[in-house]
């Protein structure tokens, strides 16, 4: 038999094969354009759907916010918190009558001011000479101070004192998770909010999530707005911390957005500090493969809020201008982005795949004829 016609059925074999085959033979991932409802609103559609396609538009961009993924309530305070500090069980407090070392100083002069402090007992009292058991626990050292003053002049012409703590013994905060030094840190008379107690605690490193920061207090959780906090001056969030709050910051492993398909380098993307757009995670694995990618084909596939629903958000960038409108779109964790192939690239892939079996029963046809 001749070389024509092994030839032709070689190639009556090929044209069967795609004519029953076609497209759905091409080795790896894609993403088909019928698998889509174009909705015309973002509304839920009425009938059950895999996948809702979204053109970006600026319209649409504009429409979408960076979502958290903590679901507590975020801490927000406008109105500056009231903050004196109350006498707790442990505390040790200074009192200094003047002219009366006796009373300021009753074991000798020599002695360290915690030593000669007055320790709040377990019943949340102390002792002091002529006015006996006093009740200070929940007291303002003001308060503390008028009272003192007030049954010291049965004993004393116009008693002149003065009240300090000079040990905080009673009350602690938390610090956890991703700073330099977690640990215990106590409550003062001098406020603490979330900024000063992460200087406390030695700042925070380079794997936290600024993103999620969560205050337990009373067993409520909220959610701290740290980065808007630091980089968008928004103190509305910078919470006054209490006896028995825990700060956490928790690692950035969730923040991840995946980068597949026609890219130079397909990675796992570490969502920083700052929010990362379309375009700079594309900058980030070298672009895209410009032999190789359909740049009508750029998708962002997303979780969507309805249940058993994905959305799948398409930038064309068949004209290079409409990577300026990626870098408005502003990704979300657990995004993954993903770069079709063009036509031409999927079959060259699947004629790469199918020559080893043409070439087979070439020779196996060649061998039947000798």
């Amino acid at each position: 038999m001749s070389n024509n016609v092994v030839l032709k059925r070689v190639a009556v074999f090929v044209a069967l094969a795609v004519s029953v085959f076609g497209c759905t033979t091409i080795p790896g991932t894609k993403i088909s354009g019928n698998t889509f409802v174009l909705p015309t609103g973002l509304a839920k559609p009425a009938l059950p759907i895999d996948a809702t396609l979204i053109k970006l538009t600026p319209q649409i961009v504009s429409s979408l916010a960076p979502k958290s993924l903590d679901t507590a309530p975020t801490w927000n305070q406008s109105a500056p918190d009231e903050y004196e500090y109350r006498i707790g069980v442990g505390d040790v407090l200074s009192i200094v009558v003047w002219d009366h070392p006796e009373l300021t100083a009753p074991f000798g002069s020599f002695n360290n001011v915690e030593d000669q402090g007055n320790v709040v007992r377990e019943d949340g009292s102390i002792f002091y000479p002529f006015v006996g058991e006093l009740a200070v626990e929940g007291k303002t050292a003001r308060d503390i101070q008028q009272e003192l003053a007030s049954k010291l002049a049965n004993f004393i012409e116009s008693p002149q004192l003065d009240v300090r703590v000079v040990t905080y013994r009673s009350q602690r905060f938390f610090v956890t998770g991703m700073v330099e030094q977690p640990g215990t840190f106590p409550v003062t008379d001098v406020p603490v909010r979330v900024v000063e107690a992460l200087g406390l605690a030695g700042g925070v490193l380079a794997e936290a999530d600024l993103f999620d920061v969560t205050l337990s207090r009373n067993n409520t959780s909220f959610n701290i707005p740290l980065f808007e906090i630091l980089y968008e001056g928004d103190i509305s969030g910078n919470a006054l911390l209490r006896n028995g709050d825990v700060l956490h910051i928790a690692p950035n492993e969730l923040r991840r957005v995946f980068v597949m398909g026609e890219v130079v380098r397909p990675s796992t993307l570490p969502m920083t500090n700052r929010r990362m757009s379309l375009t700079q995670a594309l900058g980030e694995v070298g672009g895209i493969q410009e032999a190789r990618a359909d740049g009508r084909g750029i998708y962002v596939i997303r979780n969507s809020e309805f249940e058993d629903l994905i959305d799948v958000y398409q930038l064309d960038t068949s004209e290079a201008w409409a990577l300026a409108l990626g870098d408005e779109f502003i990704l979300q964790p657990r995004d993954i982005v993903y770069v079709s192939a063009a036509p031409i690239t999927r079959w060259n892939r699947w004629v790469s795949n199918i020559l080893p079996s043409l070439q087979g029963l070439y020779n196996l046809d060649r061998i039947n004829t000798q």
